[in-house]
């Protein structure tokens, strides 16, 4: 053997050598990409669900009828009836006149108003019906 050849099979053997450590480093980064990818779908099942849960609930509009008594004030009447829907107090008692047809809050004892109100209604098959 000739010292030229023994200088290119040991370059050959540090290229080999080079080649084989990054080879392992990519190794490295994939399996690092295969764990942020399973994490991130986990995650994104567990949110799935969650939102899942959510879209059984609803909320429905519905209105009662009340009878006027002594020191009712529509400010009292709505305190007991608004809900997150409305913006503030009032908005609610705005409301509240347009569907009786006032142009002012004055109310009397002993007249009806209808007080329109929100209520949760459970669609997820148990028929729960609940009212805030």
């Amino acid at each position: 053997m000739n010292y030229k050849y023994y200088n290119g099979v040991k370059r050959n053997n540090l290229i080999l050598s080079e080649l084989l450590t990054l080879i392992k480093q990519k190794r490295i980064i994939v399996i690092i990409g295969i764990f942020i990818v399973s994490i991130m779908i986990l995650s994104l099942s567990i949110i799935s669900t969650k939102v899942t849960a959510e879209k059984f609930v609803t909320r429905e509009k519905s209105v009662t009828s009340i009878k006027i008594e002594k020191g009712y004030s529509l400010w009292s009447i709505a305190s007991q009836y608004i809900t997150e829907e409305y913006d503030d107090m009032n908005t609610y008692i705005e409301e509240i006149m347009n569907s009786n047809g006032l142009t002012s809050e004055v109310i009397h004892e002993g007249n009806y108003i209808i007080v329109p109100y929100y209520t949760v209604i459970d669609k997820s098959g148990t028929g729960n019906k609940k009212t805030y």
